[in-house]
């Protein structure tokens, strides 16, 4: 499975110059390698439809970054792709798809938790060299890890 990947269109510009987006600290996690936008995963609930959301990862850096998805709930997500390399200073865009369910849940509220794991990749790699291992945190490696929540927006 290929990965798509782009060019940063806009400068994330948390000061707010004329002409750029502007993103608030709320909208988005950011680490050393990367930032996460947006910072919860927002799905409209239909009953008896998927709904699905975006996932942007923006890579900070000037070396390739290598990324992983889990879920605490795999069967009622579908995340494409769930792993891959960004190039320097360039953007993945994530799709994650909620399954259909037949009833809403209490209140409202979902359990569903998402992690997303970054580390630096070595010079070449591709989404094929995307092993496990390379997320273990070691001694003088660094591991980014994003906890995000899962929030069903009401559709009328």
């Amino acid at each position: 499975m290929a990965t798509v990947i782009g060019k940063i269109e806009h400068a994330l510009d948390i000061q707010g110059l004329p002409g750029s987006k502007v993103l608030t600290i709320t909208d988005m996690c950011v680490g050393d390698f990367l930032i996460l936008h947006p910072s919860k995963l927002k799905f409209p609930l239909e009953l008896k439809k998927h709904s699905l959301c975006s996932l942007h990862l923006t890579n900070k850096t000037d070396q390739l970054i290598a990324f992983k998805i889990q879920t605490t709930t795999p069967l009622e997500y579908n995340v494409l792709p769930n792993n891959g390399i960004i190039l320097p200073r360039s953007v993945c865009n994530i799709t994650v798809i909620k399954r259909a369910i037949n009833e809403a849940p209490p209140d409202m509220m979902c359990k569903s938790k998402f992690k997303v794991k970054a580390v630096v990749a070595p010079n070449g790699a591709t989404t094929n060299d995307i092993t496990n291992s390379m997320f273990d945190k070691e001694e003088n490696k660094v591991v980014e890890q994003f906890k995000m929540r899962v929030i069903y927006i009401h559709v009328s």
